[in-house]
């Protein structure tokens, strides 16, 4: 079954971490053994893999795991790159439910243009990692990997224990789900005060910042 090859996959992954934070010199080794096992467990699940279940499931995974590692990473242009990861994923959940529309903007506006000026804003302030975030062993370190343990034994328990299929079929959405047209249509009827107070925040906004930074300035 698919769900049963998305968790094969990440309990290995899980096994990796765990060794290269307990045993870095055997990280190499542990690589090498954990990818044969990678390898073996997919030629012998190589059907899952044309399920929609399990790549909704994969890219759900790498989702969530993106969205932790944008949290507590201490390097921020590591961080944007995983929150680059993150947007992508939901991109690729808009692909499948057949957003074509919404996927595109999610990459352009998001992942490409919002994405950008962070990078520059991490540029311009020159941030470096925190040197009190980084874990040097002891109680921190025991903590952190007894709360991954215990966070992998939930999302196992939430993916077998579930009681519905995973909604990822787009056959109950309208034709035009996701389209240009029936976008457009909601922003300027239903949505279409929203739509200009959310304008007008982002003018306030960047009206603020050229305030801010002309006093700094002088």
């Amino acid at each position: 079954m698919p769900v049963y090859l998305l968790l094969g996959l990440i309990l290995i992954l899980v096994i990796f971490g765990f060794v290269r934070v307990t045993a870095p010199a055997r990280t190499g080794l542990a690589a090498a053994v954990l990818g044969a096992g990678a390898v073996a467990l997919l030629a012998l699940n190589w059907h899952a893999l044309l399920s929609l279940e399990f790549w909704a499931g994969l890219i759900g995974f790498v989702a969530i795991l993106s969205a932790l590692m944008v949290v507590i990473h201490p390097n921020p242009m590591v961080s944007i790159i995983f929150l680059i990861a993150n947007l992508f994923c939901i991109a690729l959940f808009y692909l499948i439910l057949k957003a074509q529309f919404l996927a595109v903007l999610q990459i352009i506006v998001y992942a490409g243009a919002i994405m950008v000026l962070f990078v520059f804003v991490v540029m311009l302030l020159n941030l470096k990692a925190e040197e009190g975030l980084r874990l040097t062993g002891g109680p921190q370190r025991l903590g952190g990997i007894l709360l991954g343990m215990v966070f992998a034994l939930l999302m196992f328990h939430a993916i077998t224990h579930r009681t519905d299929q995973p909604y990822v079929e787009s056959g109950a959405f309208e034709s035009q789900f996701g389209s240009a047209h029936d976008l457009g249509g909601l922003l300027f009827s239903k949505y279409v005060f929203a739509f200009e107070a959310a304008s007008f925040l982002l003018i306030a906004g960047m009206i603020g910042a050229v305030v801010l930074a002309k006093r700094k300035v002088e």
